[in-house]
């Protein structure tokens, strides 16, 4: 396995999927499933919308971890890979950071979205590359029906908020789990989301355009509760339930993340660790103020 440098816009775009925009076109095998028995189904839909109302109500705003990055694909004659390694900061619905680092802690690369513009800093070239998650560049990149300024949701693999239609539910032939083929309003897309009743976590989302052609496939593995409190309003003593282990282990947050492409070929890997205790951010945390000696790019 030959590995490759990473610099330049290359670094650039790796560091773009921590909004989870590098992965489209996915051409994975139809998923394997078959019905679902009137209890079943009523018993999964009954734990689906704890969750939902978990999640929306109590889970965490924010998440604060050192990250490890690796993008590999695989070529006809040779695989190339690169890694990343630093810290990731990100707050709801769609703050994201991500500064990469040299063995020495030394910043490489840097990057800031807040879901409507980016951010990247190429640290060893003095370069900064800025833009608009609508600017053709970023959305050549990003598959339809993504929506950047939802990230924060996509990253701790959770259902973005709004409007949603459970339109059928099914089985997984694989294991016990459950598919929940789900249309958000006012999109063209579907997501097929392979959930836990038991644990109350989403371990696989499956975006799909209306022809059930997958346009992401991203598996969530390895969970784990975020540490300190949970919840809104987990300053007050009503609160204090919210904040029990049992509710942290309804929000806990995978450690891992994994995204294909083009039948596997293509695959990035994230994995999350070392939790910073009850992270907590403002939007003035994912401002990037971008030195004077820099040359600024603007991506169109």
């Amino acid at each position: 396995m030959r590995g490759f440098p990473c610099h330049g816009l290359q670094c650039f775009m790796v560091l773009l999927f921590f909004s989870l925009v590098f992965i489209q076109g996915c051409a994975r095998s139809i998923l394997q499933t078959y019905p679902a028995g009137e209890q079943e189904i009523e018993a999964v839909l009954e734990a689906f919308s704890r969750y939902h109302k978990i999640s929306a109500e109590v889970c965490p705003c924010c998440l604060d971890a050192e990250a490890d990055a690796s993008l590999s694909v695989s070529g006809w004659f040779s695989d190339h890979t690169g890694k990343l390694s630093g810290y990731l900061q990100a707050m709801n619905p769609g703050y994201v950071k991500f500064i990469a680092q040299n063995p020495l802690g030394q910043p490489l690369f840097i990057f800031v979205t807040y879901g409507e513009i980016f951010i990247s800093l190429n640290v060893f070239e003095e370069k900064a590359y800025l833009g608009s998650v609508h600017s053709k560049a970023f959305k050549k990149f990003a598959p339809p029906g993504f929506e950047p300024q939802f990230s924060y949701y996509w990253l701790t693999g959770r259902l973005q908020p709004g409007d949603i239609r459970i339109q059928a539910v099914m089985r997984d032939r694989e294991q016990e789990k459950f598919w929940l083929q789900i249309r958000h309003a006012e999109t063209n897309t579907e997501s097929m989301v392979l959930f836990d009743p038991a644990e109350l976590l989403i371990l696989r989302h499956v975006l799909r355009d209306e022809q059930g052609e997958h346009l992401v496939d991203i598996l969530y593995t390895d969970h784990q509760p975020l540490p300190g409190k949970t919840g809104k309003n987990a300053g007050n003593a009503s609160a204090v339930m919210q904040a029990s282990d049992a509710i942290k282990l309804q929000c806990a947050v995978p450690t891992k993340v994994t995204a294909s492409a083009n039948g596997d070929t293509e695959k990035i890997a994230v994995r999350l660790y070392s939790f910073l205790d009850d992270a907590r951010f403002s939007e003035e945390d994912f401002t990037l103020k971008i030195p004077d000696n820099f040359e600024q790019l603007f991506v169109k």
